[in-house]
Formats: structure tokens, sequence, C-alpha cells
């Protein structure tokens, strides 16, 4: 048996998640399909947890994983054992993350443009909003002033991270991290936060807890966190100073840590030789943050003991627990003007959108012959009618029609963000525990993707 990872292994060629074999789960359930390791996510929440916990012993620590990075009700579930928080975003998953039982004090309702409904249902249920501009402020106090009770707020920050020359990588020119993180748009404005920040200490009905920060994973190194720590605290100690010594109870440093393959960016060409398996360890990520929030606290004459780290990670908790399972439908090959090889499959790269959004490049197998030699490269690519150039140049054995081929890292934003470009319908996801798979998320049809749509009377008459 050769071990791929925790979860993934091969066994006489044969490639197997957990205890169960691809070829088997294309057979049972079909294809193209999302598969899910549950005992890898629950390695992976008690990594985080552990890796965290053991290095910020000054107080608790909370793990949130983000609802949007897969938000199968199944795995929020497993997650819910696991003792895990949630980050949401917006109606649904702030309904989600309460229906898998969530407790209120363990979910952030993160993210930009929150409606009065969102904010009134939060501080009905006693979830801790994260303020994200000067508008949502009285909202809040509006809504725990009619239903009688205070509710808990934090600070979105907007940290100066000029300081982060290096190129992002997620633009396919290097723009400079600090420009794209500019830009985007998270986060109350320098010119709101110390006025906002007095009005909620100022209120009787407001609780303001402590303070958020998050950069996605623009780049993998830890030396990202360290920059971005620094500057953020440099900001808490300021806005402590004109908030008359209030400390935070709670930070939330976010999440943007990288899968343990880490396929994002690395279609680019400048970044095609970056290897898989480059990214740091979550307890390498854990040591650099703790130490540096640490040292920039104590620095500045902050408290540390009894504040609580929070930390909300997607991908580097998701990706590696799934796989993407597809049919070869038909391969080709070209000689003139030059060589060249395409494998068919029965997937897109709509249901595998990072391909698209983040560059990612998706390690392939093939499922049933996972250790033959490569006979050359061959472009794997999808059954719509775009380009969908899904991986290109993979060195793969000759491929049959019907073999099946694993898509792997794919247990993160693959699901949450497929579309329905050309009227495909969605795949199913199944969960594997052991020597055992569930369906925990059907297949979409032909009639649930027309599903939404209204036709006029007057339009189908004398049809």
């Amino acid at each position: 048996m050769r071990r791929i990872d925790q979860a993934l292994s091969v066994r006489e060629g044969r490639l197997f998640i957990e205890e169960v074999e691809c070829d088997e789960l294309a057979r049972r359930f079909g294809t193209p399909i999302y598969v899910v390791s549950e005992d890898q996510l629950r390695r992976n929440a008690r990594t985080f947890q552990a890796a965290f916990g053991q290095r910020w012993r000054e107080g608790s620590v909370r793990v949130l994983p983000s609802l949007k990075a897969n938000y199968a009700l199944a795995l929020r579930h497993v997650l819910t054992q696991e003792g895990m928080g949630c980050d949401t975003f917006g109606p649904s998953e702030l309904t989600a993350a309460l229906g898998a039982g969530v407790p209120p004090e363990l979910i952030s309702v993160n993210g930009t443009g929150k409606s009065a409904a969102l904010i009134d249902d939060a501080v009905a249920a006693g979830a801790r909003i994260t303020i994200d501009a000067p508008r949502e402020l009285p909202l809040v106090e509006e809504a725990a002033r009619r239903l009688g009770t205070r509710a808990t707020v934090r600070m979105r920050l907007r940290p100066d991270l000029s300081a982060l020359t290096e190129p992002t990588d997620f633009d396919p020119e290097g723009m400079p991290t600090a420009e794209l993180s500019r830009s985007y748009k998270a986060g109350i404005p320098a010119d709101d936060i110390v006025e906002l920040g007095r009005r909620a200490l100022a209120s009787d009905v407001l609780d303001l807890s402590g303070v958020h920060v998050h950069l996605p994973r623009h780049r993998p190194e830890t030396g990202m966190y360290r920059t971005m720590i620094g500057a953020f605290v440099d900001l808490v100690a300021q806005l402590s100073r004109a908030w008359e010594g209030w400390a935070p109870r709670e930070i939330d440093i976010g999440g943007g840590f990288a899968a343990p393959r880490d396929p994002t960016g690395r279609l680019l060409p400048r970044l095609a030789d970056r290897p898989p398996a480059s990214a740091p360890t979550i307890d390498e990520y854990a040591e650099v943050i703790t130490a540096s929030l640490r040292e920039g606290l104590t620095r500045h004459g902050m408290p540390t003991d009894g504040v609580s780290l929070e930390v909300e990670p997607g991908r580097g908790l998701y990706a590696d627990a799934g796989i993407h399972l597809a049919q070869v439908v038909n391969t080709k090959r070209e000689t003139s003007p030059l060589p060249w090889r395409w494998v068919e499959t029965d997937t897109t790269e709509m249901f595998l959108p990072d391909s698209l959004i983040e560059h990612s490049r998706w390690t392939v197998l093939l499922a049933s012959r996972a250790d033959d030699p490569p006979v050359g490269p061959a472009d794997v690519v999808g059954i719509s009618c775009g380009f969908d150039l899904m991986v290109p140049s993979v060195p793969l054995p000759d491929v049959h029609d019907g073999e099946t081929l694993a898509f792997l890292d794919t247990g993160a934003y693959q699901d949450a963000s497929a579309t329905n470009f050309n009227a495909l319908p969605r795949p199913a996801t199944v969960l594997v525990h052991g020597g055992e798979a569930e369906l925990i998320k059907r297949a979409e049809t032909v009639h649930d993707v027309f599903a939404r749509d209204v036709v006029p009377h007057r339009l189908m008459e004398g049809q």
C-alpha cells in the first residue's frame, strides 16, 4: 500500500479514500461526484484546535470554519460534533449554522451589506455580529433594544498592509498583495473606525467584545501573517488609546490558510514550477500567528491574559478532505502540426470553478491504475461547450473510455461555487466514513436546473 496522505492510499494500483475504492464509488453513485472523507475532516478540525490551543495559552482558542467553503449540512454537523464554531455570511448561512447545532455564541456573522432582517435574526439568536460598516451599528442597536437584549459586536478592521509587497497568487500579472488587499471592500474604513468604536462603547445595549481581520490566501508563506498581524496589532493599539484604554477580549484573525498540496495559482505561468505539497503546516502557521500576536500586544503594553484567539479556516480545513471523481468519456490524439492528447471527461471546470477563479492546478490520478507510469502529457478537459481546459499537460498513462479520474483537494469552494452552465445539473456529494459511503447531497436533475423558471402563459399559447 502506498499512502498519499492520511485519507488517500493506493492499493495494488487502485485509489482508495479511507477504506473505500474510488472506482466503486463511481460505479455506485455515478459521476461526476464530490467525495469527502469524514475522518480527514475531523482530523483537520482537531489539528487546528490543537495547533493554536497549544501555542496560545493566554486564553481560549476557538476554531470557526467558514461555512462558505462547503455548506453541505452533514459536514457542518460533523464539525459541530467536533466543537467547532462557525463563520457565516448572510441569512442562509446563519440559518444553516443554527440548524446544524452550532452554539450561537460561537457564530460570527461576517460580511458586508448586512440587511436589517439578518441583523435582527442574529441578535435574536444570540450570535456575535462582526461590524463591517458604520450603517450596521445603529441597526444592531435598534434590534437589541426592540428585543430587550444586549448584542455582542466585534469590529472588522482594515490595517495598513503596505508592507505586503510580494505578488498575490490571485493575479496573473503579479499585482502586489497590498494593492489587491486595499481594493477589497471588507472592513470598516480608517476614517470611520474611531468614532464608530466610541459609539459602540457608549451604548447600553452593545458589548464590544473584540476585533476581526481577514487576509485571504494571497500567498502560502507564513511571513504574510507576520506582517499582517504586526500591522493589525498596531491599529488595535491605536484604537485602544483612542477608546480610553479599551482592550479586546476576542481577537479573530480570519483564515487564508493554504491547503497542504496547495493547488492555488499553479496554472499561472509564473507559478508553474511551484511544487505540490509546498504549503506550511497548520503548526507552522499557528507558531507564527501566536508569536506575532503575543509580541505585538506585549510591545504595546496591551493585555494577553484572558484574550480568546479565533481562526476561520476554509480551504485549510476542507480542501484535502475532498476529491472529485469523473468518468473518461472519450480520448483524442493529434500528431500534426504538434502532438497532442486530450482526455475528455463527464465533469467540467464549472464544477471545479477554482480552475478559473484561482488558477488552481489540481492533482489528477487514474483511479484504477494510479501506479501506472505515464506515457506522456494529456489535457484533461470538461464536457461543456466552452474551452473547459480543466488541467493541462497532466502526465497520464494510456487512458480508456469508462475509466475514473480523481481530482484531489476539491473539498473547499468547488461544490459551493459550482454553476449550471450549459444547463448541466450539479453533482452529488458522498461522505465516506471508514468502509461506508453515504449520500449527503443528491445530484441535481434537469428539472432542478429549470425549477425556478416561470414562463408567462401568453408565451405558451398555441404551442
